[in-house]
């Protein structure tokens, strides 16, 4: 079974990071961000958006580490929104 549950999703419109463990899901840090090194969630202010290296690497690092699962579950524990669980 490749993956056991688990992905990493880039979601466009939103320009967040998806996590995904089962059924249990969380919203990471964009891996694009503006020349000031801000996010722009939900591409609002519609400035350009570069790719951060060093967020992508931490990324590529967490999956090669299979530390998604211990990334979600850190996520829903200290977030005061969680997505639901099935959600996607």
């Amino acid at each position: 079974k490749i993956g056991s549950g688990t992905g990493v999703f880039f979601l466009l419109q939103k320009c967040t990071v998806l996590l995904v463990h089962n059924k249990k899901s969380s919203y990471s840090a964009s891996i694009y961000v503006d020349e000031n090194g801000e996010e722009d969630p939900g591409l609002s202010r519609g400035r350009p958006l570069f790719l951060k290296e060093q967020r992508y690497e931490a990324l590529a690092e967490l999956w090669r580490k299979h530390g998604i699962p211990g990334e979600v579950a850190q996520i829903r524990s200290t977030s005061d929104r969680v997505i639901r669980d099935n959600w996607y």
